[in-house]
C-alpha cells in the first residue's frame, strides 16, 4: 500500500504545478484543460480501485487454498473404515508450517501414504501414485455419497389389501370409491368382498393399473391422490356395467338389442353422442356422470325414432278403440229400440222405464301389488350383488327395485336410485316415521348430497336392498347411519 500512497503523493504535487501554469491561461483555455484534468483524474481513481481489488481477491484464494489443504488432511483420517477383520484403520497426518503464503504444503508420512503429484488448479485433486501395491485388506473403501433420487424399491405407504381381508383400512377405501362413483353409496364395513374387488377393478381399468382387483400400493396412491376420475365409461371400457348402459340405450331407442356386446365400441360411442345430443348434454361420447344421471332419470327423451314408433302405435290403438266405442253404441241403439210384436195387446201402452239401482261405494281395498313387491325383494335375499346388474340373479340396489317392481306388475324404464327419487306420479314421503310397508327409500352418504342408494321398505324399521358393502341382497334394520342420511321415500301405490 505505501507504493500506492507515493504514488497519490506525486500525482498531487503533478496537479498543483499544473493549476499554477493554468492560472496564466485565457479563461476558455483553463476550462478545457481543467476538463481534461478532470478526466484524467477519474481514471486514475478507477484504475486505483481496480488494484486494491485485485490485490484483495489474490489474498482470498491464498486462504481458501490453505484452508482445503488442511480440511483434505483432516477428512482422510475421519473416513478410515475398519478393514475384515474389525480393526479400525487410522491414517495419521502431519501438517507442516506453511512457509510460504502462496505455496501452503502437506507432508505425509512416507510410509503410509502414496506421493501426491501437485496441480496447479486448486479446484482439482491431487493425483495419487502409489508407491507400491497396496493388499485390498489394507485399503479404506471409498465413502460413496448417496444418490436420493436412486432407491431400489419405491417407499411402500399402503398396506396391500386384498379379497376376505378385514381391516379398517377396508372401510377406507371402500369409502373412497363410493366417493368416486365406483361403488353404490352403502355403510362401510371392515369386509373385503366381492362387489369391494368388482369396484376396485372398475377403478384400475379406467386409470390403466392392472386389473387385478388387489388394492396395492400403487392402486392406493391414485386412488387416494387428487388425480383420481370419477367412474366414467370410454371407449374400450367392457364388463356388466357396459351391458347395463347398453339396454338402458335400447329402452330409450338409441341402440338395438343385437348391438349389446359389453363393449364400449364406436357403436355404443355413436349412440351416446346421439342421446347427448337429443337431450341437450356436451357432445364428448363418454358416459360420465351428468350423461348417466340423466340416462337413468325419468326426464330422459327417447330417440325420434322410438318417438315416431310410438306415436304410430298410439294412433293405431286409438283407432282402434274408436271402432271399438262406435260398436259397442250401434249396438246399444239396437237393444233400445225392440221389434214390434205381432200381439196387439200391448199396442198403445207405455212401457215403463225401470229406475235405476242406487251404485254401492266400493271398500278401498289394498292394492296386492305390495304383496307381490315384497315377495320378490324376500326372494332374492342372498344374491350378489354387482353394478348395473338388474336381475335374475344379480343385481345392484336400483336393480334390484326394477325387478321387484316388474314382478308386481309395475312397468317403466329402469332408473337408477336418484331417477326413482324424482318419479313425480308417486306420492312422495318426506318423513322416515310416515313410512309404510311397499315404500321405496333413498339415501345419500356423509359426504354426498346426491341420492345414490334405495331400498325397500318392508314394515318394523327394516329395509331390504342390494348391499354394496355386504356384496349381496340383505335384510337390515335402518340403523343411524340410514336414518341420517335419509332423504325420501316414494310410494307408487294407492293409498
Amino acid at each position: 500500500m505505501d507504493y500506492l500512497k507515493a504514488i497519490l503523493n506525486q500525482i498531487l504535487l503533478f496537479f498543483d504545478d499544473v493549476g499554477e501554469r493554468v492560472k496564466r491561461l485565457p479563461s476558455r483555455g483553463r476550462r478545457r484543460v481543467m476538463l481534461l484534468a478532470g478526466i484524467f483524474l477519474m481514471l486514475v481513481i478507477l484504475l486505483m480501485i481496480l488494484c486494491i481489488a485485485s490485490c484483495h481477491s489474490t489474498g482470498e484464494a491464498v486462504t481458501a487454498e490453505a484452508v482445503r489443504t488442511r480440511v483434505r488432511g483432516s477428512v482422510v483420517g475421519e473416513n478410515a473404515e475398519p478393514d475384515r477383520s474389525g480393526e479400525l484403520m487410522s491414517v495419521s497426518s502431519e501438517v507442516l508450517p506453511v512457509s510460504d503464503p502462496n505455496q501452503p504444503s502437506v507432508t505425509w508420512p512416507p510410509t503410509s501414504e502414496p506421493e501426491t503429484i501437485p496441480t496447479d488448479d486448486p479446484f482439482v485433486e491431487p493425483v495419487e501414485t502409489p508407491d507400491a501395491p497396496v493388499s485390498p485388506e489394507q485399503t479404506p473403501e471409498a465413502v460413496v455419497p448417496s444418490d436420493p433420487e436412486s432407491t431400489d424399491e419405491p417407499e411402500t405407504k399402503y398396506d396391500t389389501l386384498k379379497k376376505h381381508d378385514k381391516s379398517e383400512a377396508v372401510a377406507t377405501l371402500q369409502y373412497r370409491l363410493m366417493e368416486l362413483g365406483y361403488l353404490d353409496i352403502d355403510e362401510p364395513t371392515n369386509y373385503f368382498g366381492s362387489s369391494t374387488e368388482s369396484a376396485l377393478i372398475l377403478f384400475q381399468r379406467q386409470h390403466d393399473l392392472k386389473q387385478d382387483g388387489i388394492a396395492g400400493s400403487e392402486t392406493q396412491a391414485v386412488l387416494y391422490s387428487e388425480t383420481a376420475e370419477h367412474y366414467c365409461l370410454k371407449e374400450g371400457a367392457e364388463g356388466q356395467d357396459v351391458k347395463a348402459l347398453q339396454e338402458q340405450l335400447v329402452e330409450l331407442g338409441y341402440l338395438s338389442e343385437k348391438e349389446v356386446d359389453r363393449v364400449y365400441g364406436p357403436v355404443t360411442i355413436s349412440a351416446v353422442q346421439a342421446f347427448q345430443k337429443r337431450n341437450g348434454l356436451h357432445v364428448d361420447g363418454l358416459a360420465g356422470e351428468k350423461t348417466l344421471v340423466l340416462l337413468y332419470s325419468d326426464s330422459a327423451k327417447i330417440s325420434k325414432e322410438l318417438l315416431k314408433k310410438q306415436e304410430a302405435e298410439a294412433a293405431a290403438k286409438k283407432k282402434t278403440e274408436e271402432e271399438a266405442k262406435k260398436k259397442a253404441e250401434e249396438e246399444a241403439k239396437k237393444k233400445a229400440n225392440p221389434t214390434k210384436s205381432s200381439s196387439g195387446s200391448n199396442k198403445g201402452k207405455k212401457t215403463p222405464t225401470p229406475k235405476p239401482k242406487p251404485t254401492p261405494t266400493p271398500t278401498p281395498k289394498r292394492d296386492t301389488r305390495i304383496d307381490k313387491f315384497i315377495a320378490a325383494a324376500n326372494s332374492k335375499i342372498g344374491c350378489e350383488y354387482v353394478l348395473g346388474a338388474k336381475g335374475p340373479n344379480k343385481f345392484d340396489c336400483s336393480g334390484l327395485v326394477y325387478y321387484c317392481l316388474k314382478q308386481a306388475g309395475v312397468e317403466g324404464t329402469r332408473l337408477n336410485a336418484a331417477g326413482y327419487s324424482q318419479k313425480s306420479g308417486w306420492t312422495k314421503i318426506s318423513s322416515i316415521n310416515s313410512l309404510k310397508k311397499g315404500d321405496i327409500l333413498f339415501f345419500r352418504s356423509d359426504t354426498n348430497s346426491s341420492v345414490n342408494h334405495t331400498g325397500i321398505y318392508v314394515g318394523y324399521d327394516t329395509m331390504i336392498d342390494a348391499s354394496s358393502g355386504n356384496g349381496k341382497v340383505v335384510k337390515r334394520a335402518l340403523s343411524a347411519y340410514w336414518k341420517r342420511n335419509f332423504v325420501c321415500a316414494r310410494r307408487p301405490w294407492r293409498e
